[in-house]
């Protein structure tokens, strides 16, 4: 199998793929060479070292995604090969982002607290300023790269990127299969077959 590098070495505790159950949707991006001859290609297969691997082993995240990706590709008439037209990489990430956000408080003039009822200048009389409201999340991407193997040049690459919540760490497995379907849902082609399949709402 082709070994493509630099080798990618993913954080995968949970895949970093866990995205299909966003509420607001993930953000898929994808694109294809359009000087390819996607007609010569029939067969598929995966790089001896998966950018989603960690060391010598193969990862779970891995197998889950190879697997996945092998259901797209034999519904699309393509067929397994130890020796491919198309090799596959998968490459992730998981990151913690934080959201900082700043809001007026509320403004209590006369009338409320202890001043509007005995007129003495007690409780929130005049008071304002600002609420601070502090958010932290996990994001994770996936990109997929689509090889040439005789050219060792890609051919295809599509990326998925979404908020990641501990109920879709919970269950890998089912975020990962969604992961690799949004990304197929931007690969346009079928087996030995040259133009590009129309994509029905496809957006890039």
């Amino acid at each position: 199998m082709l070994t493509l590098k630099p080798r990618f070495i993913a954080t995968l505790a949970v895949a970093a793929i866990a995205l299909a159950g966003c509420a607001s949707g993930p953000d898929i991006r994808a694109d294809y060479d359009k000087a390819a001859d996607f007609g010569k290609f029939r067969t598929y297969g995966f790089v001896a070292q998966a950018g989603t691997d960690s060391g010598d082993f193969k990862s779970l995240a891995t197998q889950m995604l190879q697997s996945a990706a092998a259901r797209e590709m034999e519904s699309r008439g393509y067929r397994r090969a130890d020796s491919p037209d198309l090799v596959i990489n998968f490459k992730g990430k998981l990151e913690e982002k934080t959201d900082i956000e700043s809001v007026p408080a509320p403004y209590y003039g006369p009338g409320w607290g202890y001043g509007g009822w005995y007129g003495a200048p007690y409780g929130m009389y005049g008071y304002g300023g600002s609420e601070v409201t502090t958010r932290r999340y996990n994001v994770g991407t996936l990109v997929m790269d689509i090889v040439d193997r005789d050219k060792r040049q890609v051919v295809f690459q599509g990326g998925v990127e979404g908020v990641v919540t501990k109920e879709m760490q919970k269950n890998r497995e089912a975020s990962i299969n969604a992961a690799v379907a949004h990304i197929f849902s931007r690969y346009p082609f079928v087996a030995g077959q040259t133009a590009p399949v129309p994509l029905p709402d496809a957006k890039k």
